[in-house]
């Protein structure tokens, strides 16, 4: 379980994130997962649920920096960093920020590794 506190240093980022996000052009949203472990938000113009490359179609990259996962709290292995990135982003989507909002208000948000399977979150 992720700590209160670096859940609310998440959302603080994430929020800044999309309280700057363009409007116009993103259509699904992506929190990419990187080693070391970091984790970033871009905005895609296209979604295709059965095309598992949309996330490739980047129109917006904010200037905020990846945000590093402590592995106290994330885990050592992909699959642990995986899960509870999932379970942090999944608990931020169900808030009342602003920057939540704007994330549901898009046809999808997925979490993935940038190499590998992006898992659908939103809607779930």
């Amino acid at each position: 379980m992720i700590a209160e506190k670096f859940q609310t240093s998440f959302a603080a980022w994430a929020d800044s994130i999309m309280d700057v996000a363009p409007t116009d052009g993103v259509v699904a949203y992506t929190f990419n997962l990187a080693e070391p472990w970091s984790i970033e938000l871009v905005g895609c113009g296209s979604f295709d649920e059965e095309d598992p490359d949309w996330a490739c179609d980047e129109v917006y990259r904010p200037e905020a920096d990846s945000l590093p996962l402590p592995e106290e709290q994330f885990g050592t292995t992909w699959e642990q960093v995986l899960a509870s990135a999932r379970e942090m982003v999944v608990s931020y989507l169900g808030g009342s920020s602003s920057g939540a909002s704007r994330l549901r208000a898009a046809t999808a948000v997925g979490i993935g590794f940038v190499d590998g399977d992006m898992d659908i979150v939103w809607p779930s």
